[in-house]
């Protein structure tokens, strides 16, 4: 990637690629309602529900399961999804068969210029190894003019910098010497290196906030950390997790959340 500094890769055994397939932003339960009712529970909802347009079209590219694409539909929205996943494609079609989620690539989506007001990008763009430029040239061509660009990437912490991105570096470097095949699986940026790259390829930085859970749950600890983990309960941290989570939240949320969101605007 070009003009980037030093930006954290994150690999993953290859031979479960298949598993990590479109799992999305907070992955799959297998209850598919369960999984529509996290949504409140974001810190992005606010932003979704100041933002997001009540008239005209909204695209969540790489909807996976749809668990946004549905919570967004039942509160007005005309929302469509589309995922690579013919696997989690099936799902939302189990479970609603006329919910509007198709086969689709988010790099060439075959939507013809200008069809959306808005467009959705969660847990998305970070696993492009050669960069998100493709796909933001692709969202800029289905934008229509002024249209939003709402997209999520993980974020580079404090707690990942000073310790969680360490000891994944440390695990690659064991997997790799007992001959465990890599690959990448996704960047993590810093707030600067995204901000940098989405004014680059043309947008308008209209607002951002953290993206993670509201507390007690958790996504950035629970997802970095399995000895934070509730042993039970999803995205809910044990008690020395709640004491970090507490701690770090009265900080400042930035210190250990997941990702960031962006808003943006298409020119």
């Amino acid at each position: 990637m070009n003009n980037m500094g030093k930006v954290f890769k994150r690999y993953a055994p290859a031979a479960l690629s298949e598993s990590r397939e479109a799992l999305g932003q907070v992955g799959g339960s297998g209850d598919l309602e369960a999984d529509i009712g996290l949504c409140p529970l974001q810190t992005l909802e606010p932003a979704f529900m100041k933002y997001l347009p009540r008239e005209g079209k909204i695209l969540e590219a790489g909807a996976g399961r749809g668990r946004w694409v549905f919570y967004l539909r039942r509160h007005g929205f005309d929302v469509v999804g589309m995922d690579i996943a013919r696997t989690e494609i099936a799902a939302a079609k189990a479970f609603d068969p006329d919910v509007p989620i198709e086969y689709g690539d988010v790099l060439k989506t075959g939507y013809p210029d200008r069809s959306f007001e808005a467009v959705i990008s969660l847990g998305v763009i970070e696993h492009f190894e050669d960069g998100p430029q493709a796909a933001f040239a692709e969202v800029r061509r289905i934008l229509k003019a002024g249209g939003l660009f709402l997209v999520t990437v993980p974020t580079q912490n404090f707690m990942r910098v000073a310790l969680f991105n360490r000891i994944k570096s440390l695990q690659i470097s064991y997997r790799r010497i007992k001959g465990v095949e890599m690959e990448f699986e996704e960047y993590r940026y810093s707030r600067g290196q995204f901000e940098a790259l989405l004014r680059e390829a043309g947008f308008l930085i209209v607002d951002k906030a953290p993206d993670d859970f509201r507390p007690p749950m958790n996504m950035g600890l629970y997802a970095d950390s399995r000895f934070l983990q509730h042993p039970e309960r999803r995205w809910e941290l044990n008690t020395a997790g709640k004491i970090l989570n507490a701690t770090l939240s009265a900080l400042s949320p930035w210190l250990h959340c997941s990702g960031t969101l962006w808003v943006c605007r298409s020119p």
